[in-house]
């Protein structure tokens, strides 16, 4: 099972890269924000105020669109918590493992599917 969910894992990441190569630096409507979105600078690592501005952003965008609130938009990783060397910048692969990670926390969460 652990290397069943690796491979899920792997597979999503690699399936979130090349979304994100495709869509360079377009806000999605729903799913995770890509990497491109939120290095504004372009110096190919995420810093805290880059996080912030571009989740902000993305808030303000769903409220003037007036659609629902995202789905478990309180579970969102912090900054902190996707900057897993501590070094203050999070890179690309930091940010698509913290998502990962997050997606399947919020599936754990959900509990089993009925029919």
């Amino acid at each position: 099972m652990k290397k069943f969910t690796k491979f899920i894992g792997l597979s999503f990441v690699a399936a979130v890269v090349s979304v994100s190569n495709l869509c360079a630096a377009e806000m999605p409507s729903r799913g995770p924000i890509p990497f491109e979105v939120f290095d504004i600078n372009k110096d190919g690592f995420i810093t805290e105020d880059e996080h912030t501005k571009v989740r902000e952003e993305r808030l303000k965008d769903r409220q003037n669109q007036n659609q629902r609130m995202m789905r478990n938009v309180g579970n969102a990783p912090d900054f902190k918590s996707l900057d897993a060397d501590g070094d203050g910048k999070v890179t690309k692969i930091e940010l698509l493992e913290g998502q990962n990670k997050q997606m399947q926390e919020n599936r754990a969460n959900r509990g089993p599917r009925s029919n």
